[in-house]
């Protein structure tokens, strides 16, 4: 429907009136690869689960603890990860905290690619915090860096953070070992605020969290019922989205409206300076103060915190526990690491090189983790995190997803095509009524051999989990995605008719989508359908119109093959030319460009600009229009030979493929005519203006013979 629209379109709104081209166009247009794509199938990929955290040789047991209690649901607490993860999850655990590898993870979108990365960050704090309980709780520094290419991407994980290191399970166990929760904290130019703090600046950059989330918090203390049903309502709704800070207390925490930012005996602030039950530092003079456990921030940010004195302490105080504590390493995580390439890259391989100085950290114990979702080859993946963090190659392990597939895949039969295609999905879809589904896919229940009561999405799971062709179709497109086109083909043996293929596949397509164990859980098919389009970049047709690749059918006196991209030659070894043509009339030309408009001769396919060289200056390339049918006054066009070969106009010697166009015929004497700073319209007196056939000239003294783009 949407390639239809779109062809409708450009037929409508660039005329053509010679009946053969715009048959050719129509036919262009139909193309896959020209204004669409077929469309494009894939899956929602699955990945292979790994070892229990329990089953991981060496993981340290404050992080067993830690994992296990949040691993699972407690009271009116979800649960924030799963046991067992994800294998890929499992073996960055292990590379990281067990074997201290340096890691590039590489695995594809929503595959829990960010939990392979903030798991090792959490296991290594909570190992120090149950190991070293003095040393966490006393010697703020930043332990772990995470680093981004843009601050979009840096807010996206704010809330990720904050439902993880905010959550009470962790907080306690924290607190449990150390006296005090981990912390992390957001460095980016949309943290208040930049430069020396004043309780004048505080009065007006802090304003916000009073006006909103205080005054929020206000509300839900408020003697209106509705008032304080609706703040709630709010409230729950931005700490589920991960839009609210993770301070227990932010009343405390910003102090009484009104009251002093300062101690005025002692000059230390007593407002909006962390707590003791912090999890996140939401002001720049807190990070400042004391550095949080774990800091987000994008390379540029970083480039300007290694520079200004404002943010030195953050640096020193890191240095200063890394000499204290030998046995702990600095980690930064490079997330969306395939941005990172060129001149971004090498910007970004210096500032880590300068982080590391700064810090005065040997490259043993700055450990990196590299993770993206673009970027496949494990080979070259530990020489490309050697490159970017001037650690060694041989340091790295790539971590790839294991994709979870079905087993039983295969080709599907004759006899499973023909059940299929006997289905009529139009009437599936429109029905409302279970009973009524279960009917219309009776045959092939029947032919799964399903049996029992169920809902149509549960029998229709049972009936296509292990279905060859439908686990063939899971498994092919979870890899990659496929043109729809040539699913049905692939998907079911020789002898299966290609109208009968086709049909089957859409059937299985739509029953995949519907089925599903239960309504809760999603289809056996999750899938997405990429569909492409675009504008027309333009027409070009070939000169001969006796052009050897187009069909006998389509053969006009006016042009050859039509094409949608720019060429120089045909395949019949004729010119390729733009085509124009008139808005009005819809009559055909081809644009050309010249040196000489007054007397054309060499004639090229795009335009050039006038180029100076130390003793001669060439001409520059302005346009001509070659009308390619019978003019109706030929007082206004004049007959040209076009050599359809070399591209040459009226050549001294005619080669052996020749054909006669048209050219506007008062270009001369329209130059002496023009007034010498009108540039415009003297660069444009080869081109129709009027059109040659229909007369008539587009407002403003535009010409009506336009492109197609």
């Amino acid at each position: 429907s949407l390639h239809g629209s779109l062809s409708d379109y450009i037929e409508a709104t660039y005329h053509i009136s010679a009946p053969t081209l715009i048959r050719k166009r129509q036919e262009l247009l139909k193309r896959d690869g020209v204004i669409h794509r077929i469309p494009y199938l894939e899956s929602t990929a699955k990945y292979r689960t790994g070892d229990a955290f329990a089953s991981i040789t060496g993981l340290p047991s404050a992080v067993q603890t830690l994992f296990s209690r949040l691993s699972a649901p407690e009271k009116d607490l979800p649960r924030l990860i799963y046991d067992p993860p994800f294998k890929h999850q499992a073996e960055s655990l292990n590379h990281s905290l067990v074997n201290g590898k340096n890691l590039v993870i590489m695995t594809g979108t929503g595959s829990g690619k960010t939990e392979a990365f903030l798991l090792p960050i959490l296991g290594k704090l909570a190992r120090e915090a149950q190991s070293r309980p003095e040393v966490f709780a006393q010697q703020a520094a930043m332990r772990a860096l995470i680093l981004y290419p843009m601050n979009a991407l840096v807010n996206d994980q704010l809330g990720r953070l904050r439902s993880l290191l905010g959550d009470p399970r962790l907080v306690e166990t924290f607190k449990e070992w150390c006296g005090r929760p981990a912390r992390f904290a957001r460095y980016t130019s949309r943290t208040p605020y930049a430069g020396v703090r004043t309780p004048k600046k505080d009065s007006t950059r802090l304003k916000s969290f009073d006006s909103f989330y205080v005054d929020l918090l206000r509300r839900t203390g408020s003697d209106d019922e509705d008032v304080k049903a609706q703040a709630f309502e709010l409230l729950n709704a931005l700490k589920d989205r991960g839009k609210w800070p993770a301070k227990p207390d932010l009343m405390a925490w910003f102090g009484a409206k009104g009251s002093s930012w300062k101690n005025r005996e002692t000059g230390e602030f007593i407002r909006a300076t962390t707590l003791k039950d912090d999890t996140e530092l939401l002001t720049r003079h807190e990070v400042q103060a004391a550095p949080p456990d774990l800091l987000v921030t994008n390379y540029s940010m970083l480039e300007y915190m290694l520079i200004r004195p404002i943010e030195r302490p953050i640096f020193d105080r890191t240095r200063e526990w890394l000499v204290d504590n030998p046995g702990e390493s600095f980690l930064v995580v490079l997330d969306e690491a395939h941005l990172y390439r060129g001149a971004a890259g090498a910007e970004v391989g210096l500032l880590l090189r300068r982080l590391r100085d700064r810090l005065d950290v040997p490259v043993e114990r700055f450990k990196v983790i590299c993770a993206t979702a673009s970027f496949q080859n494990a080979e070259y993946a530990p020489d490309f995190g050697a490159q970017l963090s001037g650690v060694p190659e041989e340091t790295f392990v790539p971590i790839k997803g294991a994709l979870d597939l079905f087993d039983g895949a295969g080709v599907g039969s004759r006899a499973d095509a023909e059940v299929l295609s006997s289905i009529h999905l139009e009437t599936f879809y429109e029905t409302d009524y279970d009973d009524t589904k279960q009917a219309l896919v009776k045959c092939l229940l029947d032919y799964r051999g399903v049996t029992g009561t169920g809902t149509a999405e549960r029998r229709l799971f049972d009936a296509l989990n292990s279905f060859p062709p439908m686990c063939m179709l899971i498994n092919e497109t979870m890899k990659e995605a496929r043109p729809i086109a040539e699913l049905g083909r692939f998907l079911f043996a020789q002898d299966v008719p290609p109208h009968m293929a086709d049909k089957a596949f859409t059937v299985l397509m739509a029953l995949g989508s519907a089925a599903r164990p239960d309504p809760k859980s999603p289809g056996l098919l999750p899938c997405r359908i990429h569909n492409f389009f675009r504008g027309l970049p333009g027409l070009w047709v070939c000169m001969d119109p006796d052009c050897s690749e187009l069909e006998e059918e389509l053969r006009d006196d006016i042009c050859g093959k039509i094409y949608a991209q720019p060429i120089d030659e045909c395949g019949c070894g004729s010119r390729v030319l733009e085509l124009y043509t008139c808005r009005n009339c819809g009559t055909a030309y081809a644009r050309a460009y010249t040196d000489d408009v007054d007397s054309p001769r060499a004639l090229w396919s795009e335009p050039g600009e006038p180029l100076r060289m130390l003793d001669v200056e060439t001409s520059p390339l302005l346009a001509i229009d070659l009308l390619l049918e019978q003019p109706v006054d030929y007082n206004v066009a004049e007959p040209a030979d076009y050599d359809l070969e070399t591209g040459q106009l009226n050549p001294d010697c005619t080669g052996p493929r020749m054909r006669t166009v048209y050219i506007r015929q008062n270009r001369l004497t329209d130059a002496t005519d023009i007034k010498e700073e009108n540039e415009n319209s003297r660069d444009s007196r080869g081109q129709f203006k009027p059109c040659a056939v229909c007369g008539k000239t587009a407002n403003f003294g535009r010409s009506y013979v336009q492109d197609h783009q």
